[in-house]
């Protein structure tokens, strides 16, 4: 699973942001940098009311792109990878790889095509597994809580992979709650519950 935040919606937008899952169920999430990249100008402030992710907190929290995309590379290299808007997806994933002079590693396929062989029963016209599918999704939307984040949205997918199994998910993704960050954009410490310095 895999999904990747952007600077706008705009023709020279670029990653800012890129979550995906290992074959374990472990989410990797990374912040990419535009600062090694002069082409990566282009900002919207309606994106970033969206996502949440400030350019300065790119800047200095941000991996270089060369960095991520062999993250990716290494998780994800070969294999059939699932979105859920593998367009917008794939249109970001381009400039990223271009920035190492690679194609993408693996193919970009919608999450729906997986499902459906997983919920299609036998003799069942393909529409009958779809109107499954819608009803997984809204049993799930409602918790994610107006979250908006790539290591949020890869948990989604999960989420759903793991119900068209017949598992019970929590809503974690894989990756627990964000932490409160600190003013340079660095996550807080989280203090737990009946630990020494509560």
């Amino acid at each position: 699973m895999l999904d990747l935040e952007a600077s706008s919606f705009g023709p020279n937008s670029y990653p800012i942001e890129a979550a995906w899952s290992d074959d374990d169920g472990e989410i990797h999430r990374c912040l990419i940098s535009p600062e090694v990249v002069p082409s990566w100008t282009d900002w919207s402030d309606e994106s970033e009311a969206v996502h949440g992710i400030d350019r300065g907190r790119l800047l200095r929290n941000g991996w270089d792109p060369d960095y991520v995309a062999a993250r990716i590379e290494e998780n994800l290299g070969g294999k059939i990878v699932y979105s859920d808007a593998p367009d917008f997806d794939g249109r970001w994933l381009q400039p990223l790889f271009a920035v190492v002079d690679r194609p993408v590693p693996f193919a970009l396929e919608h999450i729906d095509e997986l499902l459906i062989p997983m919920l299609r029963k036998p003799g069942e016209l393909v529409y009958q597994a779809i109107q499954r599918i819608e009803e997984l999704k809204a049993e799930l939307q409602p918790k994610m809580a107006g979250r908006h984040a790539a290591g949020y949205d890869v948990g989604y997918l999960l989420a759903l992979w793991r119900r068209a199994r017949g598992e019970t998910v929590k809503m974690n993704h894989g990756v627990g709650p964000l932490p409160q960050s600190s003013p340079t954009g660095t996550f807080l410490p989280i203090r737990l519950r009946g630990s020494a310095n509560e």
